[in-house]
């Protein structure tokens, strides 16, 4: 009996395909693997195989090990890294049929959920109940609840509510021998703190237990615009000394296309457009209290306060930047996690990029603690000029080396930023390689990424070719 027959037996025909045209779609996943190096990585699937249950997933790691065929699990593919991305064929593990509500309980604010449930319904559900999201990332419309668990974890709410491993009380992983085990932060051999961002090379998530927030007695989103970003960045460090935001959230200017006629083309105009927005709740007095001084604190630094429907609509838009693809075609990231004083340089440092590479630039700065802001710009770029898309992907290196240089990191790696680990989090890569090697001795799950970039011939990329590499495009693109 061949691997797909037994996989069959599984999951019935009508979840597996090996047709070449449906394996295709699964071999990028925000940003298209460039031409130029896709021959180093077997980026399509020699199999598609979507499970409906945990125990299938379970079954199919078995037969995984059984013949050392690589595992890539994927959700939505929202993320820019390649972490969903095969790297040597093999079985692509299709997450999104595993989207039940499994268990709500309206007393305890606790609810438990498979790993393909999309955000957004998520927030869909809760809207007439007593309960909210605590935390949700800025990818809600189409990211699934386990691919966030799986690669990141910071977002809208975690000013408020901390990190989203914060308020997961457990979770059902399978582990890369296909064993089912629940983890929380006590256990063994792995916990929730470990497992969550390590980007599907440790385990795949099948469940998560949630513990909601309650709705408060009033909420009330604010806005700012501001001709200065300096006026902007200077009112947000008071908003956060002053108030207690849900959200603060900083967006520069950039794909004008969506906002206004005339993109910016230099970084001195980046100073002439920002706005500051977010949501605060709590009692009526502490929400009233807070808008007050967030009016104050605006003014004093060059602000327009918004009125409060624009305001709303603000909030309820605050999805945004996952909707500029339809400008693009291609959208390029670099996710940093850096220190709130460093935000400043980081931004003028993008639009520098950005006007040296004739690429369009769009902003984005999620404030997730008073000293640390997780910051996302995205480039506008196209695949379909294949010399030049390939220049423009060492953005994303130029901008992590920037981060690096000022106390910040990589949000995640994936293939792309795994050089960057040992830099960025040293004795993260240490834990990671130890619990891989306990874990998965067959090293089938999501092989050759987030701690090593390993090609399909089974040989690691060396970080300092592949600097080279990326800053020789960097200037090459300069000139193209």
């Amino acid at each position: 009996m061949s691997v797909k027959q037994e996989l069959l037996t599984i999951v019935g025909e009508q979840n597996i395909t090996d047709l070449h045209a449906e394996r295709k779609v699964y071999s990028h996943d925000l940003a298209p693997l460039p031409s130029e190096v896709s021959w180093l990585f077997k980026s399509t699937p020699d199999l598609v195989v979507k499970p409906r249950t945990k125990e299938q997933v379970s079954e199919i790691l078995k037969i995984a090990n059984k013949y050392k065929i690589p595992v890539t699990p994927r959700g939505a593919a929202t993320w820019g890294y390649g972490g969903a991305v095969p790297t040597k064929g093999g079985i692509l593990l299709d997450l999104t049929g595993l989207d039940r509500i499994l268990e709500f309980d309206r007393k305890s604010g606790l609810i438990k959920v498979e790993c393909g449930v999309v955000w957004q319904s998520l927030i869909n559900l809760l809207d007439g109940s007593e309960w909210r999201l605590p935390v949700c990332p800025s990818s809600s419309p189409s990211s699934t609840v386990g691919g966030w668990a799986a690669t990141g974890g910071l977002g809208y709410g975690s000013l408020k509510y901390g990190r989203f491993v914060d308020n997961v009380v457990q979770a059902t992983v399978a582990l890369p021998s296909g064993e089912i085990v629940t983890i929380d932060k006590m256990s063994t051999p792995l916990t929730l703190e470990q497992a969550f961002s390590s980007e599907g090379v440790l385990c795949i998530f099948l469940d998560l237990t949630l513990r909601l927030a309650p709705k408060l007695e009033a909420e009330e989103p604010f806005l700012a615009y501001f001709y200065q970003l300096q006026g902007a960045l200077k009112a947000a460090n008071r908003v956060l000394e002053l108030t207690k935001p849900d959200t603060l959230v900083l967006r520069a200017f950039g794909f004008l296309k969506a906002r206004r006629d005339k993109p910016i083309k230099s970084i001195e105009d980046a100073e002439s457009g920002a706005i500051l927005f977010g949501l605060f709740n709590g009692s009526k007095a502490e929400v009233e209290g807070w808008l007050k001084a967030f009016r104050d604190i605006a003014l004093e630094f060059g602000g327009n306060v918004r009125p409060s429907g624009e305001a709303w609509d603000e909030w309820n838009e605050r999805f945004y930047p996952l909707r500029i693809k339809k400008w693009g075609p291609t959208v390029l990231t670099s996710d940093v996690l850096i220190p709130v004083r460093a935000l400043h340089d980081m931004i003028l440092y993008s639009w520098k990029l950005g006007k040296e590479s004739g690429m369009d630039v769009e902003l984005e700065a999620i404030f997730t603690s008073p000293e640390h802001v997780l910051y996302f710009p995205l480039f506008l770029s196209d695949e379909r000029k294949p010399l030049k898309y390939l220049s423009h992907t060492a953005i994303t290196k130029k901008l992590i080396d920037e981060a690096v240089k000022h106390g910040g990191r990589s949000y995640g790696y994936g293939i792309w930023n795994s050089f960057h680990l040992k830099k960025s989090e040293p004795e993260r890569k240490k834990e990671l390689i130890r619990l891989k090697k306990q874990l998965d001795p067959n090293n089938i799950l999501n092989p050759g990424k987030t701690f090593e970039a390993r090609s399909k011939f089974g040989l690691a990329l060396p970080a300092s070719l592949y600097s080279l590499f990326l800053d020789t495009l960097w200037v090459f693109g300069k000139v193209l």
